[in-house]
């Protein structure tokens, strides 16, 4: 069988197989969800109906995490998850989140291989995309766990790591280099903030080691110059990440106490669809090619080597994360095996590709093919299998609570359930509210809880139970009669005080406060029937998220015009 007959037959297979996997899910109508799925599926959720109603999503969340107005969706970058969200709105929740992620598997496996293809043989290339997007953390992101962000970094991986290896090594300033990374880290921050910090972490240890051993100033320049280009792109990130922090507001969970998992656990705990250790294919590569290693190909392995062992080392035990935990940004890190392990995926593929012949590393890729196909199979059947036996179903019928482990077949009508606990967390709340700290994180006290859980109003000390009326900008309470006079009125809405909202009693203009756990509040209250809250992003936001798309855009154009010059050089 000739070689394009060979990339063909896996193109259609791996088309096949997302497909076919694709139509199960929409027929079986729902998710299985668990963990911080719900937290994930709730953020698209509130996206969706922004949407709708024809305006950029919200930074505080009235429609999901309980109407509260948590700013989650305002901390969490979800600029990428935008084309994916608006491209799929005709199709309800859940069926709209099964074909994203099928997308992002899709999409995962056509930039890899472009992107390996560029450097190697295509069939080659087409392999490694296929076992790549059949393994490791993209098959867990499209089968286990719904991870949007990260798996949207996912597709942009070989990039990345190519990229990353070009400006570490850089001889001179180079303008194509330094787009193309701003626009790649322009992803990254779009998806997953701490993404970014853990990468610039890695290349900023590799270029402070360039200008120390080799005196190398290039790099330093080229991330310098991508970095600006990079704070002008990621404008609206940066924006509602500042106006929100500005508030005061409680950290993320875990900070400063971040888990390390132990040097030997990533190869002992290592599975297929690994989260927190390497993946199986990971093991197998860099296995093959430290056995069969060929010192001819020592030089051009060895920046990758490298690159694999500081991320190996920064995302276990082997660092001093017990030091390093009590420093800005690292504080918050959480956990060390998926922050950094997801960037070390990508390598032993290039290593292998680069050690062997074009022929030998076709016969191993090959095989890995096979057992990729069928391992991959095996594990969405067994994980939908369990599911369908042990797993209950929530939907807006579902009358128990839930408790923060369960896992459950997530119909479209549950995605903003009452009954869902592992949504109420005090991350980017306001600093006044009550938590409690246990082990490396914290909950919210359960005196917030209830008030959270049933949406009490607060009158002068007594609770209240309202009917809630709720759209994407928006909170409607209305009280089953007219409360004549209350001293305080506070609504189980967070005030962030860089925020502004408005406030109406019956229909009129009212002032607020902040209490003491960081509601809205109202003084001196007569004639209490409804009371409305609404919640408007600066417009300074909106221009800003134009004016990047305008940066990003024009970036793209230059890029190509670049690409196409630095072609017909080559040629010449």
């Amino acid at each position: 069988m000739n070689v394009k007959r060979r990339e063909l037959k896996i193109n259609i297979t791996i088309t096949i197989l997302i497909v076919i996997a694709t139509y199960l899910d929409i027929k079986n109508n729902f998710l299985i969800t668990g963990a911080d799925s719900f937290f994930h599926i709730e953020r698209v959720y509130e996206i969706r109906e922004a949407f709708k109603a024809h305006h950029f999503p919200s930074w505080v969340n009235f429609i999901t995490f309980h109407h509260i107005g948590q700013a989650i969706n305002g901390m969490y970058p979800d600029i990428s998850l935008w084309p994916l969200v608006y491209i799929t709105n005709i199709l309800n929740p859940v069926h709209q989140i099964i074909v994203i992620r099928s997308l992002i598997l899709a999409l995962t496996y056509l930039v890899t291989r472009y992107s390996i293809s560029k450097r190697f043989y295509n069939i080659n290339a087409t392999y490694s995309a296929a076992i790549y997007t059949l393994s490791g953390m993209c098959l867990r992101n499209f089968n286990n766990e719904i991870q949007l962000g990260t798996a949207i970094i996912l597709i942009f991986l070989f990039p990345i790591v190519f990229a990353i290896k070009e400006l570490i090594y850089s001889k001179k300033i180079e303008p194509i280099l330094i787009i193309k990374l701003s626009l790649l880290c322009t992803i990254i921050i779009y998806s997953h903030l701490m993404s970014i910090f853990v990468l610039y972490l890695i290349v900023g240890i590799f270029i402070l080691a360039r200008l120390i051993y080799h005196h190398s100033i290039y790099p330093i320049i080229n991330i310098l110059l991508s970095s600006t280009l990079l704070a002008l792109t990621s404008l609206p990130i940066l924006f509602r990440y500042f106006t929100i922090s500005s508030s005061k507001i409680q950290s993320v969970y875990s900070k400063g106490n971040v888990t390390a998992i132990n040097f030997t656990d990533i190869f002992t705990s290592a599975s297929w669809n690994s989260r927190g250790a390497l993946s199986l294919v990971s093991i197998i590569l860099i296995s093959i090619v430290l056995t069969n290693l060929e010192k001819s190909n020592l030089s051009k392995l060895t920046p990758y080597i490298y690159g694999e062992i500081l991320i190996l080392i920064l995302g276990t035990n082997l660092a001093p994360w017990s030091i390093l935990q009590n420093l800005p940004l690292l504080d918050s890190i959480q956990d060390t095996g998926w922050r950094f392990l997801i960037f070390s995926s990508a390598i032993p593929f290039i290593l292998l590709l680069i050690n062997f012949s074009a022929k030998t590393s076709e016969k191993i890729l090959h095989i890995l093919f096979v057992i990729s196909i069928c391992t991959s199979i095996g594990i969405y059947w067994d994980f939908h299998q369990s599911a369908q036996k042990n797993l209950a179903f929530l939907d807006k019928s579902t009358d128990q609570p839930l408790s923060i482990n369960d896992w459950v077949k997530l119909k479209s009508s549950g995605i903003n359930s009452e009954n869902i606990s592992r949504d109420i967390v005090p991350d980017y709340a306001p600093a006044q509210i009550n938590s409690e700290v246990y082990n490396n994180g914290s909950t919210l006290s359960d005196d917030l809880q209830e008030i959270i859980f049933h949406h009490f109003i607060i009158i002068d000390g007594k609770k209240i139970s309202p009917s809630l009326n709720y759209k994407y900008n928006q909170l409607t309470f209305q009280t089953k009669k007219s409360i004549d006079v209350a001293s305080t009125v506070t609504l189980p809405i967070y005030n962030y005080k860089t925020l502004k909202y408005n406030v109406t009693l019956n229909g009129d203009k009212t002032t607020y406060s902040m209490s003491n756990l960081g509601f809205i509040e109202l003084h001196n209250v007569k004639k209490l029937k409804t009371v409305s809250v609404s919640y408007s992003y600066p417009k300074l936001y909106v221009y800003l998220v134009y004016l990047s798309s305008i940066f990003i855009l024009t970036l793209i154009s230059l890029l190509l015009h670049l690409l196409q010059k630095h072609k017909i050089r080559n040629i010449d």
